[in-house]
């Protein structure tokens, strides 16, 4: 696992890492491992709750690892708003200039 993974493990929920990475597009629940860092287990859990609470809606078609994930309207909103979240947290870089 990588440091910017472990970063975000610690200010988000493991619910809020699959939204962040559904809101670039849908995806397969297999391409949701490498984009979260998560455990399969751990993903099909939250995924179960993103759908209870409309968050996250799915293609059923295909073996479970192969259904498609992508948010629902709402769940477009929580996402974008755990982005801005996740840029507002984000160490900024200044370049100081000599004048």
């Amino acid at each position: 696992m990588d440091m910017e993974s472990i970063d975000k493990k610690l200010i988000f929920t493991e619910s809020d890492l699959i939204l962040l990475a559904l809101l670039s597009g849908e995806k397969k629940i297999t391409e949701l491992r490498p984009a979260t860092g998560l455990s399969t287990t751990s993903i099909y859990n939250n995924v179960k709750k993103l759908i209870e609470y409309g968050l996250v809606e799915e293609d059923r078609k295909g073996s479970p690892g192969n259904r498609i994930l992508r948010l629902t309207e709402k769940g477009q909103r929580v996402a974008s708003i755990l982005k801005m979240l996740e840029e507002e947290l984000k160490p900024k870089v200044v370049v100081l200039k000599p004048e």
